[in-house]
């Protein structure tokens, strides 16, 4: 495996000689998924290349204003074989979807970009990057590797992919390379008012009512170390929302002082739990994630386990505050 701008080169060399691509992202998209997904497309397209971008599901209704995002295509409507598959933004081949697997299986070869530590390494061609704060920012990268115009709908969407996986500039994962990256992205005219406003400054009605209704869910363990919240089947329905609302509530949680891990569990179905995890300041969440299946980010993670609610609750919070001893045993006394 060679390295990273080894692989970067190659993967723009694949970009240049090939004409027939199919892109997607990870089931559940946030905004680096989609971001990605659009900037890279967009790109292809505006180069003359057949690029097919596929989702199994509509793109949720916060990030309808991305450009690109009406000429993504239902996964099961697409039938045709491609010189090269590419996954943005996946952990490994499953994030995709069973349906995703099938079309990817009929390209020619695949290329993976991703920026999680966790990546499996599973194309034919893997450009990870796990120094960076969003695969959008690899993506970027590829571009002026490419020598592909950075268009401003492109930097639309490298840019929502930038803001939503650092918090906007808030999170640990902020560095000095992603911050010149929106920069530059702002000089090819990236809108960053309009992305502000669709994603900061239109909350539902019904969203704010689940917001009320994990806050009243809100606990914390004896130590004050771990706070966690809870977005029931109950808690959705009495307040009208849908699962997408409860995206960004985590924040609240590891918000609290004293906290060095945030939780928020989502009863997605009857017996299927999505968690995740943030830490603050020294807590490994990938490893924690990994030990349910799942993974992510040292400081940003989930997984989904199936079973009861309350109980996946109890097995999670012990699980966690086991790591936080062991760290502290480890390093002689506890973490500030």
């Amino acid at each position: 495996m060679g390295g990273l701008m080894d692989n970067l080169e190659e993967a723009a060399t694949a970009i240049k000689m090939h004409d027939n691509f199919v892109l997607t992202t990870h089931i559940n998209p946030d905004g680096d998924a989609l971001g990605s997904l659009m900037g890279l497309g967009l790109a292809l397209l505006n180069a003359g290349k057949n690029a097919v971008m596929i989702m199994p599901h509509p793109i949720p209704v916060a990030f309808q204003f991305m450009p690109g995002s009406r000429q993504v295509q239902k996964t099961s409507d697409v039938l045709a074989r491609f010189d090269l598959g590419i996954t943005l933004d996946c952990t490994d081949i499953t994030r995709a979807g069973e349906e995703a697997q099938k079309v990817l299986q009929r390209a020619g070869k695949l290329l993976n970009i991703d920026h999680h530590i966790s990546n499996q390494y599973f194309g034919d061609l893997n450009v990870v990057d796990p120094q960076a704060a969003a695969t959008g920012e690899i993506i970027y990268d590829l571009l002026l590797k490419a020598k592909m115009p950075v268009t401003s709908e492109i930097a639309t969407n490298l840019y929502t992919a930038i803001i939503t996986d650092t918090g906007s500039f808030q999170h640990q994962n902020t560095t000095a390379k992603c911050l010149r990256t929106a920069a530059l992205l702002l000089d090819c005219g990236a809108a960053h008012r309009v992305v502000q406003q669709h994603l900061y400054e239109q909350r539902s009605l019904e969203s704010l009512r689940l917001l009320a209704r994990g806050l009243e869910s809100l606990s914390l363990n004896e130590e004050g170390t771990v706070a966690w919240m809870t977005i029931s089947r109950d808690s959705l329905y009495s307040s009208g929302a849908a699962v997408d609302d409860s995206e960004g509530l985590i924040d609240y949680v590891k918000s609290l002082k004293g906290v060095e891990v945030g939780i928020v569990f989502k009863e997605v179905n009857p017996s299927e739990i999505k968690v995740s995890f943030r830490s603050n300041n020294y807590l490994d969440v990938n490893k924690l994630a990994a030990h349910f299946g799942g993974g992510g980010h040292e400081r940003a993670a989930g997984c989904t386990i199936n079973g009861e609610l309350g109980d996946i609750e109890q097995l999670v919070i012990r699980k966690t505050e086991e790591q936080l001893f062991a760290m502290n045993e480890n390093s002689g006394g506890p973490r500030k």
